[in-house]
């Protein structure tokens, strides 16, 4: 009996001795455990059932040890303050499942251990939910120096670092980031033609293709067949209606002050003498009036009216934009400074284009619709001189010799005047068809009037006729774009101007 009394002493003294060894060993821990080097070999994991030192007793104690657990999930650094709570030596595993439930509800407490130092460094998994950091002065600490077996419950608080399980959680972030991707607002953008009001409204409306879609969806159908029908019976139609266009256009703008006739209209002037085509806007304009009354333009028939005849003559099909209203005023006096002269040199013509906002590209793009229609051969009278013999020779020597001599003939000079009716292509074998033609024609020396042979004079305007002789498509391209800026010169709106009830004269 003595000797197993003699052995229980020892035992309990073996035991008090370990108990008392550890328990300086957790004070000497806790007092040095301010870096961050220990964490990976002093957090015992008890889940991970380490075979590092702390998995002897620290953890293994009875419920207050939860704070091994968290330890084993989080490697950061400052928690290995944890081993303090390693009062009893007892080396059971089943309290850890308790550790694992435990943390999370001391988890507010938490700010007791952890020392702000640490916290930093094992920010590369715990940075989102550190929250030791932020109670760092907190002076629960001093808990920790107490070694007697008792204090070990308050000092599990410190473990508290079981945020490892937040890290976890990460993935749920980009799911918020996905629905930015709604950068759908560019539907706003979708402008709205409010075109359909009737064009003699007393308010400012802008041009648009689909203007009269409302007040006479068959404004385009109605003047092409007019236009048809006249080109069908007069196959010069085509041309007049273009160069109608270019008269009207340039002089105040295309507001079809340019029909008006009367007493020093613009009508009257010797420009404007020889233009033809009035009858076939008339005649689009009656049948729109019993159709859409008091609806559609003069100008805008005329607009319409010089498109499809580029069309029906082998042409692009350019859409246009409608809503003009027709001008007030016409007047002789206004055309002499703005029309093209046919003496006009490339820079007298750049000059008038420019006042109009129109480029050089357009200045030969345009002239290109000298490939329809012919010319009286007064309007080109310079282009000849009679000689000392008496006969009438060229006056440009870059005219080619052939094609000069055949104008002669064609205008039957007498008396060293040239017929005032007679009148020749302006396109030399390609009068009657919208192409390119007329480019190569002007490279060939075979320019009609002087306005088209100093096109090929100019390094400039000549380096686009050779592109347009080459390529017919390039011209089309071209041509769509001008044409869209001439029929886009001076438009009247709003006040000022009106819907006409006949072209020929202004409402009165």
């Amino acid at each position: 009996m003595d000797q197993m009394r003699r052995q229980r002493r020892r035992e309990c003294i073996g035991v008090l001795c370990s108990a008392l060894f550890f328990s300086v060993l957790a004070v000497a821990v806790a007092a040095g455990s301010g870096s961050s080097s220990q964490p990976p070999s002093s957090s015992p994991a008890p889940a991970a059932s380490s075979a590092t030192p702390a998995a002897r007793a620290p953890s293994q104690r009875t419920p207050p040890t939860p704070a091994t657990p968290a330890k084993a999930a989080s490697p950061p650094a400052t928690n290995s303050s944890s081993s303090p709570r390693t009062p009893a030596a007892p080396a059971p595993r089943p309290p850890q499942p308790p550790p694992a439930t435990s943390p999370a509800p001391t988890k507010p407490s938490s700010p007791p251990a952890p020392k702000p130092p640490s916290p930093p460094a094992p920010s590369p998994s715990t940075t989102p939910s550190s929250p030791p950091a932020p109670k760092p002065s907190s002076p629960p600490p001093a808990a920790t120096p107490t070694t007697k077996p008792s204090p070990p419950p308050s000092s599990p608080p410190a473990p508290r670092p079981s945020p490892p399980l937040p890290p976890r959680t990460p993935p749920p972030p980009p799911p918020a980031a996905a629905p930015k991707p709604s950068p759908s607002p560019p539907p706003a953008p979708t402008n709205s033609t409010t075109n359909s009001s009737s064009p003699s409204t007393s308010t400012p409306v802008q041009l648009s293709p689909n203007f009269y879609a409302q007040s006479c969806p068959s404004v385009e159908l109605a003047v092409r067949d007019v236009v048809r029908s006249a080109s069908t019976l007069d196959s010069t139609i085509p041309g007049k209606l273009l160069r109608m266009l270019f008269h009207d256009c340039f002089v105040e703008g295309c507001d079809a002050s340019v029909m008006v006739e009367g007493s020093g209209t613009e009508r009257t002037d010797p420009a404007n003498l020889s233009l033809g085509g009035f009858n076939v806007i008339d005649a689009a304009k009656r049948l729109l009036e019993a159709v859409c009354p008091a609806t559609v333009s003069c100008s805008d028939i005329l607009v319409l009216a010089a498109r499809d005849a580029v069309t029906f003559t082998g042409g692009p099909l350019v859409p246009v934009s409608l809503g003009r209203l027709d001008g007030l005023v016409s007047l002789a006096s206004n055309v002499r400074a703005n029309i093209i002269d046919t003496g006009f040199s490339v820079d007298a013509m750049a000059r008038s284009f420019s006042a109009k906002g129109l480029t050089l590209d357009d200045l030969v793009t345009l002239s290109g619709g000298h490939t329809i229609g012919s010319a009286h051969c007064t309007t080109f009278g310079e282009r000849f001189r009679v000689d000392a013999n008496g006969s009438t020779v060229p006056a440009d020597a870059a005219m080619n010799a052939d094609y000069a001599g055949g104008l002669i003939r064609a205008c039957s000079a007498v008396n060293n005047t040239v017929s005032s009716t007679a009148a020749v292509d302006c396109d030399e074998g390609s009068a009657s068809r919208f192409d390119n033609a007329y480019f190569a024609n002007l490279l060939a020396g075979r320019g009609l009037l002087r306005t088209d042979a100093v096109l090929v004079q100019n390094a400039t305007t000549r380096a686009t006729v050779e592109a347009f002789a080459r390529s017919e498509g390039s011209f089309f391209a071209s041509w769509a774009a001008s044409f869209a800026r001439l029929t886009s010169l001076g438009v009247r709106t709003g006040a000022d101007g009106e819907v006409r009830r006949t072209c020929s004269r202004v409402n009165g």
